[in-house]
Order: structure tokens, then C-alpha cells, then sequence
């Protein structure tokens, strides 16, 4: 392993040592660069990870979760919105029991499944299963707009009966407490959380119960009224077709004169509406439940007389086998609903406001037909004193504000620019280094012994030039060491007597 760094030391200073100065200048820049790019890529991954573990609705809330998180000694990041906790994910557990301790409800997503024993009996993983919804239920509901607080409690039965059974007690139920924020309508949000938890729990809407949390307001669902029987639902049935009405005419008119029509449409809807249900009873019996019973009666002659014959008394033996049914028949098969499906107009009042600038002359007749035929206008029950026109002077239109886009390409560029480049740095100073090796291997390679060209050269001189360097080498070796003179000579003579 030794071996392996001197050699991997030996190459760096031979490749360092063949850089020029500016080629030294970028090593350095780039390496500099990738060591800050590495570091804070280290430094991005070793933050700890936080998860959210409560969302505060009121400033009392926040300073009980804060009290609850310190008693634990549980480090916590309020979030941008300033009422979300967030805590380490090692400290979820520990947040969760600070929360359950100060009475407040968590906010964390109920897992369905992952956590519980394979030992677990049907029905404990069935309650856990109702658990869960209940969860999810609750936050649906506390994500609208208006709730501070609110608690689910459900109930399913695990028998399903065959028929309906109005007046059984095994009927699916669920009750609804909820705490608004002031200045909230109660019974606009119980409606929208009545119908979350019909649909999360399975539960008939009618079957679900909303309070408030003072318990002085109550809502559950009234097919009837939500027909039309209760007077705020009919007061908004007259507001919506009225609204319906004026926007179709509205619409029509701003494609002619964009900016210089108004109208406005008033409905009044006929109140004696009424809409009846009534049990639909079976044309026939059918049986719901047959019970069958079976005995047998020993009717043997003699059996208590005491002078009888035992044998005529076998002779006379008679049994009897009685059977018993016992049935319950249905007394209902359904409801018939009747009446009418939507109330009549009784009342139909129309305003038209319109720019000088459109006075023509049969301006305002033309108009007057064309929103009466576009608002359902009907002369037998209207009045002509129900329908006005009025002449202004409308403000120049201003066109709409364009909206918004989402976030563009700068957005993204600054978001993941940072992490990119440093990738991208990375894998150039991995690219530059291997070029560097490549390099130095191809000219070692090309690189030759200093002998073996003196060689090759030497086979290129001439006679007399191998002759001057001859003589060059002998007075370069006389000068170096005097004594090898005497050598050369004494080798001289003796070849000459040889």
C-alpha cells in the first residue's frame, strides 16, 4: 500500500513539474472549487431532517405546544407560517407524547397499516383501520377555512342487516365537534364536514351529527329542507337562479358592448312548496325471518295403567312429530317522495343599465326583448313595471390584470443552479485529471534512454566526425581522471606488440 502511494506521489510531482504556470493556476482553481463544491454537498446532506408535528390555530395553542416541547427538552423550527412545529425525525416520538400530554390534538398523518402485530386479530386491525379514517376525516375537516378545533367520534355496526330496519339501534352513526374561529358560520361549515365524513367513513349523511363545540349549535342533514323546505336553503335557491339568470345575460351582452352594459335580476320563488314522503307498504306479505320448531308427543294407550300388559302396551304404542313456524313479515319496502322538484317563479324583477353612447333609436326596445328572452321573461305572470331601463355614463373599460404565472426557468435555475454546478464541477476536474495521466503516460512513453540515442546518432556520423568525437570523449575522460592516460597508452602499446 506504500508502494502504491509513492508511486501515485512520484506521478503527481512528475505531471506538477511539466505544468507551466498558468496550467498550475487552473489545477489549483479547480481543485479549490471542488473541494467548497464537495464540502457543501457534505454540509447539505448532514442537516437534520425535520417533520411537522402540529399546526397551532390560536396564540394559546402556540404557547402550550412551546411549554410542552421544552418540558421534553425537544429542540423545535417554527415554520414560515409561524403556527407549524417541526421537529427532528429522531424526536417525532418524543413530540408526540409532549403533545398528547398538554391535551393538544396532532396534526401528523395516521398510518394505516406498517406499525401493527401480525398477531393481530381481525378485529383490532379493524379498529385500527376506523382509527386511521377517523384521523383523516379530522384533517380534512381542519383544513377548512374557519376551524380551530374539531373531534370525530364514529360508530359501525359489524352486522348488516338484509332489510331496512328504520327503527333497529345497529345503524352507522357519527357525531361532529367542532370549534370555529370567530366571526365563522356554523352551519355552512357543518354541512361541508358532514359531508367529508359520510364519505371518509361510509356513513349515511343523515346519520351524522355536527355540534359546536359550546354545544349550543347543532346541525344534521334534512333531505326535505335541503330541498327546499328550510328558509335559509330557499332564500339561497332565489339568490343562486337569480345570480344564473344575470350572469347569462351579462354574458351575452358584454360580447356585443364589452363595458357598457349592467343587469341585474331579482327572483322570487312561490313558497308553498312542499314535497311529502311516505312509506311504500308490500302489496303482499313477504317473509323477512321463518323460524321452524320440532317435537314429538308420546301418545302410548295403557302407559299409565298398572295392570296393563307390557306387551300390549308396545302394540299400542303411537308418537306423534309437531312442528312450528314462526315468521315476521316485512312492513316496509321503501319511501315515495312526491311533490314538486323545484319551486315556481313567482316574481321576476329585471334592471338594465346601459352607456349613453348605445342610444339609438330602437336601441332600448331591441334591448329590452333581448334580455327578456335571455332571462325566461313570461307576460302572463311578469309585470312591464317589473322591467326597467336606466341611460348612464360608464367609466372606459379597463382590461383584466394579467395572472400570474407559476414559477419560470429563473426560478428553477436559482433553485437547483447550486447542486447542478457543483456536479458538474466535479465531473470536469475528474475529465481534467484523467487527461493530465493520459498526457504523461504518452510521453513517457515516447521517451527514450539517453544511451540508446547517443547510439542511434552515432550510427548517422561520418568518418571524420566519429573521429572528433573520439577525440572529444578521450580529452573529456584525461580530464576527468589524469591516471587514465597512462592506461590508454600502456593498452595502446600493448596492442601495438601484439
Amino acid at each position: 500500500m506504500r508502494t502504491f502511494f509513492n508511486e501515485l506521489l512520484t506521478q503527481l510531482k512528475g505531471i506538477w513539474s511539466r505544468l507551466d504556470g498558468g496550467q498550475r493556476l487552473i489545477v489549483v482553481a479547480v481543485l479549490a472549487a471542488t473541494v467548497v463544491g464537495l464540502a457543501g454537498i457534505v454540509w447539505y446532506a448532514g442537516r437534520p431532517s425535520y417533520e411537522a408535528v402540529f399546526t397551532a390555530s390560536t396564540a394559546e395553542e402556540i404557547t402550550q405546544m412551546q411549554q410542552a416541547l421544552q418540558r421534553e427538552g425537544v429542540s423545535y423550527v417554527i415554520a414560515d407560517d409561524g403556527r407549524t412545529f417541526t421537529v427532528e425525525r429522531a424526536k417525532v416520538g418524543v413530540a408526540n407524547m409532549a403533545i398528547k400530554k398538554a391535551g393538544l390534538t396532532s396534526t401528523v398523518d395516521p398510518q394505516i397499516g406498517g406499525a401493527s402485530s401480525v398477531m393481530d386479530d381481525a378485529a383490532t386491525k379493524a379498529y385500527k383501520l376506523a382509527q386511521a379514517s377517523i384521523g383523516l376525516a379530522e384533517r380534512a375537516i381542519q383544513g377548512l377555512e374557519g376551524v380551530a378545533w374539531v373531534k370525530v367520534t364514529a360508530f359501525k355496526p359489524t352486522r348488516a342487516s338484509a332489510f331496512r330496519d328504520r327503527d333497529g339501534e345497529n345503524k352507522p352513526s357519527a357525531t361532529v365537534a367542532m370549534r370555529l374561529k370567530p366571526g365563522t358560520s356554523f352551519h355552512d361549515l357543518a354541512r361541508s364536514a358532514a359531508a367529508m365524513v359520510s364519505s371518509q367513513l361510509g356513513i349515511p349523511l343523515e346519520n351524522v351529527l355536527v355540534v359546536s363545540s359550546a354545544g349550543n349549535q347543532r346541525y344534521r342533514y334534512d333531505p326535505d329542507r335541503e330541498a327546499g323546505g328550510g328558509s335559509s336553503e330557499f332564500l339561497t335557491m332565489q339568490r343562486k337562479l337569480a345570480e344564473e339568470k344575470a350572469q347569462l345575460a351579462q354574458e351575452a351582452l358584454d360580447q356585443m358592448w364589452p363595458g357598457k352594459t349592467t343587469v341585474r335580476v331579482t327572483v322570487e320563488l312561490d313558497p308553498n312548496w312542499e314535497i311529502t314522503s311516505q312509506k311504500v307498504l308490500p302489496s303482499e306479505q313477504i317473509v323477512k325471518t321463518e323460524k321452524t320448531s320440532k317435537d314429538t308427543t308420546d301418545s302410548t294407550q295403557g302407559k299409565n295403567d298398572p295392570n296393563a300388559n307390557p306387551a300390549d302396551a308396545i302394540a299400542n304404542k303411537n308418537k306423534q312429530n309437531n312442528e312450528t313456524k314462526d315468521r315476521t313479515f316485512v312492513t316496509e319496502i321503501g319511501e315515495r317522495r312526491t311533490g314538486k322538484m323545484a319551486p315556481d317563479i313567482k316574481r321576476l324583477t329585471v334592471a338594465v343599465l346601459y352607456d349613453k353612447s348605445l342610444e339609438k333609436d330602437t336601441f332600448s326596445n331591441d334591448l329590452k326583448k333581448t334580455v327578456k328572452s335571455i332571462v325566461g321573461w313570461d307576460k302572463s305572470r311578469d309585470s312591464e313595471e317589473d322591467f326597467s331601463l336606466m341611460m348612464g355614463e360608464f367609466q372606459p373599460f379597463d382590461p383584466l390584470a394579467e395572472i400570474p404565472s407559476g414559477p419560470g426557468f429563473g426560478d428553477l435555475a436559482l433553485r437547483w443552479g447550486p447542486t447542478v454546478g457543483q456536479i458538474l464541477g466535479v465531473i470536469v476536474v475528474v475529465m481534467f485529471l484523467k487527461g493530465l495521466f493520459k498526457r504523461s503516460g504518452a510521453k513517457g512513453g515516447v521517451a527514450q534512454d539517453p544511451l540508446v540515442r547517443a547510439s542511434a546518432k552515432e550510427e548517422n556520423l561520418s568518418p571524420d566526425e566519429q573521429q572528433k568525437k573520439m577525440r572529444r570523449d578521450i580529452e573529456r575522460s584525461i580530464a576527468s581522471d589524469p591516471a587514465a592516460l597512462a592506461k590508454l597508452l600502456e593498452s595502446w602499446l600493448t596492442e601495438q606488440k601484439a
